[in-house]
């Protein structure tokens, strides 16, 4: 085969086909992931608005990575020992797991993101709450909370910031200064 023959110049090329795959899972197909959170009542899933049929998309690009990711195990079959190239065809499940495990890191990655940022938003509200006097139930912080971070990022996507959003809110390191010296000075 002409194909295995030119797999000398470029061998390591599906190796982008994983690294695009993972983004696809990390920024595009993450509602499925938080819909499902949200369904298990975790209070920080924030599923966007979105439409299409993103597990099928999952299967399609992850198939696509895996016959991609063929090519090379059948060159080196070929190169390097006397078995025929479709033999590289058994590494199919291989790929597929390999496939499965970087859309669960990838959509556990987002899931930690966006917990990240809800959390901000808590000690935001507990803080306001606490500095004004107002001393609530923890339920009624939980409320205030979510109604609070879903307004703020519907509005984000409303702008077309929702990633930048998030981003920014859970990598803060801006704590109210009555939660950091509970914290450090128990």
């Amino acid at each position: 085969m002409q194909i295995l023959e030119s797999m000398d110049y470029w061998f390591w090329s599906p190796l982008l086909f994983w690294v695009g795959l993972y983004f696809w899972f990390y920024r595009v197909s993450y509602p499925t992931y938080l819909k499902k959170q949200m369904k298990k009542g975790h209070k920080w899933a924030f599923v966007p608005e979105w439409k299409g049929y993103w597990f099928v998309l999952d299967v399609v690009w992850t198939l696509l990575a895996a016959l991609a990711s063929v090519l090379p195990v059948a060159w080196g079959l070929v190169k390097l020992g006397d078995l025929p190239w479709f033999y590289g065809f058994a590494s199919v499940p291989l790929f597929l797991l390999l496939g499965l495990v970087l859309c669960g890191m990838a959509k556990r990655r987002t899931g930690e993101l966006f917990q990240s940022a809800y959390f901000l938003e808590y000690r935001k509200v507990r803080y306001e709450t606490e500095i004004k006097g107002n001393f609530r139930s923890e339920a009624d912080v939980h409320n205030r909370t979510i109604w609070s971070f879903t307004k703020k990022l519907k509005n984000a996507e409303a702008h077309g910031r929702l990633w930048k959003y998030v981003n920014a809110m859970a990598k803060t390191k801006k704590i109210p200064p009555d939660v950091y010296a509970e914290t450090t000075y128990v």
